[in-house]
């Protein structure tokens, strides 16, 4: 596997990818709390709040669009190894190439039609039919940024791997930097 670790931007990508997953998590921790808060305010006080719902929502959105770069950038994505793992070094180059651009074109267009839709909602002033009244962009936003990033991660690996011939980091490699 070739050196990345004089390669300062790269290394940078990956802590970045790293703490948007860490951030993530803490989006689904805090969910958690929240709803727990939720079911103690409404069963044991019987005073439900009105905003734990729909903050829910939101932060399920974001975590779960927060996590598509990340996770493939440390190699998490669910992946069918069989016929990876039995190909020849030609075919798997080209099975990850195939992949990889793949997942840029997802990302590009769905990135593209979320971030129309997000003007949509602004121009329109949509926002949710409850009490909290969030703006729909809120929620378009989660998706232009998180399948930009993961059409960003996608050409980054699919770079790599054109000048390598390697994938950027392997699947053992997940969880530490070099």
């Amino acid at each position: 596997m070739p050196d990345i670790t004089g390669n300062r931007a790269l290394l940078t990508w990956r802590k970045l990818m790293k703490g948007f997953g860490e951030a993530a998590s803490w989006i689904y921790f805090f969910i958690g709390i929240a709803v727990a808060y939720e079911i103690v305010s409404r069963y044991l006080f019987n005073s439900p709040t009105h905003w734990v719902e729909e903050m829910s929502r939101v932060g399920i959105v974001w975590a779960t669009f927060g996590l598509l770069a990340p996770c493939l950038n440390q190699r998490q994505m669910i992946a069918i190894t069989l016929l990876r793992n039995n190909a020849s070094p030609r075919v798997g180059f080209s099975m990850d190439l195939l992949q990889l651009v793949a997942m840029f074109a997802v990302g590009v267009i769905v990135g593209w039609f979320a971030f129309a839709q997000m003007m949509q909602s602004i121009e329109m002033g949509r926002s949710t039919a409850t009490t909290l009244a969030l703006p729909y962009w809120v929620f378009h936003l989660a998706l232009v940024v998180g399948f930009s990033l993961f059409a960003l991660q996608a050409a980054i690996e699919t770079v790599w791997l054109c000048l390598s011939g390697e994938r950027l980091f392997d699947a053992e490699d997940s969880g530490e930097m070099h």
